[in-house]
């Protein structure tokens, strides 16, 4: 079992900080000269239960349970053509029952949001023209360039 401080460092490592790095996001680094920290960074390196962690986190994002860009726009785009039930909850007689019911309008409108976010079409792109020169020719005065 790892601490607290030992989790978060193991978390930076996965995120792809450097070690040192890591290291000042998880501890109190902040009056150690930058070899103390490269060393402390390395002795939790070295620490089999860190090393082992670091694998276990990375095996877990090696799984194949993790949905594609493309799957997650092929399953979008059927929530929001309603090829894709909705599933919700109702309690019947104090029993727990899971029902799947058509798409609702507002479930399909939510899938259609959520690809236009991910292909970026509601990103603007605005193209401009400009040249350093004309802009300080504008601030500076024409006689002056």
């Amino acid at each position: 079992m790892l601490t607290q401080k030992q989790e978060e460092f193991v978390k930076n490592i996965i995120d792809g900080k450097s070690q040192a790095e890591a290291y000042r996001n998880s501890y109190n680094a902040k009056n150690m000269s930058d070899n103390a920290i490269y060393r402390e960074a390395s002795l939790l390196m070295s620490n089999p239960k860190i090393a082992q962690r670091i694998q276990e986190l990375r095996d877990q994002m090696a799984k194949p349970t993790i949905m594609t860009a493309q799957e997650r726009l092929e399953l979008l785009t059927r929530m929001a053509k309603g090829e894709e039930p909705e599933r919700i909850v109702q309690y019947i007689d104090g029993e727990r029952v899971e029902l799947e019911v058509p798409a609702s309008l507002k479930l399909r409108r939510e899938a259609i949001d959520t690809m236009n976010k991910m292909t970026g079409e509601y990103t603007q792109k605005i193209e401009a023209n400009v040249s350093y020169e004309d802009n300080l020719r504008k601030l500076i005065g024409e006689d002056e360039y």
